[in-house]
């Protein structure tokens, strides 16, 4: 009997540490289950506002209401389909540029791979807001554009908002013409032609006669601007100057608007349109050497340059007041005609 308050204690300390043990767990049980819903509600409500900020409804959004999805089977997709052809383009007065360099040039429009704008929603309302890259054809009114969506608008003006267009990551990738798509075409109004003087102005212009590939076109887009040649004549068989490789190869000089672009359709409104400048055209039976031609300039200069495989046609060589030739090792058939303009503008200078 002496040994039954020892027995009767230690089975109490017995039960308070199993009561202990017991509240314990159930307390850590609660705590994993509200840790749980905190997740789920966290998850819940960070979906919320990317919806959110998806739609540009989020206080946050430099541009609300001017953000909406685009199906493949809506008007504004049709829309820009035909901007990355000649005709469509012609219609809508409107050209496009890829990638995200021209987000600070002052778009009209721009669409957007839906997982880029997920991503990076504010970096790029932050580009279009900030602008700083934009040139002349910025601040030009254009003719409005009806994308179908109210978001979309393009009344033409040069007040209002870009709209925002976003495409299912397959639809872009449908669309676009790069391998390697940064997410991004915005889209610019054409410089408007009503009015516009059809002849070539500034110092010096460029002809360009069937000259083809696209890129070579873009690079000589951006050695004019470089080299502040005012004009750019592009004969039959040239390729758009608006084409979107064009642009996007320019960096740029197509979408600021420095340059003028025009189109001859033939030699006898070229010579039209080079009224006062005195022509050089390149040939291989050119008397004239690029490192010469500081002493034959007359102030309003035009140079043409014509396909790499067969050169600058008769009929236009008949316009020129004096042929130059550019010397290059006997294996080598002919120079790049990016290459060639860029000897030319070089050599005379400012």
């Amino acid at each position: 009997m002496r040994d039954r308050p020892v027995v009767l204690a230690r089975y109490r300390r017995c039960v308070a540490v199993r009561g202990v043990v017991a509240v314990v767990m159930v307390g850590a049980i609660h705590c994993v289950q509200l840790s749980f819903v905190g997740l789920a509600w966290g998850w819940q409500n960070t979906r919320v506002v990317a919806a959110h900020r998806y739609l540009g409804v989020c206080c946050r959004s430099l541009f609300p209401g001017r953000v909406a999805e685009i199906p493949k089977t809506s008007s504004a997709y049709r829309q820009l389909q035909l901007l990355f052809k000649r005709q469509g383009r012609v219609q809508a007065q409107r050209f496009i540029a890829e990638g995200a360099k021209f987000l600070s040039m002052c778009p009209r429009t721009i669409f957007v791979r839906k997982s880029r704008w997920l991503q990076s929603s504010d970096r790029i309302e932050e580009l279009l807001a900030a602008g700083g890259e934009e040139g002349p054809a910025a601040l030009a009114a254009a003719a409005p554009l009806l994308w179908g969506p109210k978001s979309l608008r393009d009344d033409g003006g040069v007040t209002d908002p870009p709209g925002i267009g976003v495409l299912a990551d397959e639809v872009f990738d449908d669309i676009t013409t790069q391998e390697a798509s940064q997410g991004v075409i915005c889209v610019f109004p054409m410089p408007e032609q009503q009015g516009m003087r059809t002849w070539a102005t500034g110092k010096r212009a460029v002809v360009l006669d069937a000259v083809q590939d696209s890129v070579n076109i873009g690079v000589i887009l951006r050695t004019m601007e470089a080299f502040e040649a005012d004009t750019l004549i592009s004969l039959k068989g040239t390729t758009d100057l608006y084409n979107p490789k064009v642009v996007r190869c320019s960096m740029g000089a197509v979408v600021r608007g420095g340059l003028k672009l025009l189109v001859a359709k033939d030699a006898a409104q070229l010579k039209q349109m080079l009224r006062g400048y005195k022509v050089f055209a390149t040939s291989l039976s050119g008397d004239l050497q690029p490192q010469d031609l500081v002493n034959h300039l007359s102030g309003r200069d035009a140079f043409v340059f014509g396909n790499e495989a067969r050169g600058v046609s008769k009929e236009v060589l008949d316009v020129a007041d004096a042929k130059l030739r550019i010397r290059i090792a006997p294996q080598v058939d002919s120079l790049n005609v990016g290459v060639s303009v860029g000897i030319v503008l070089h050599a005379i200078g400012g």
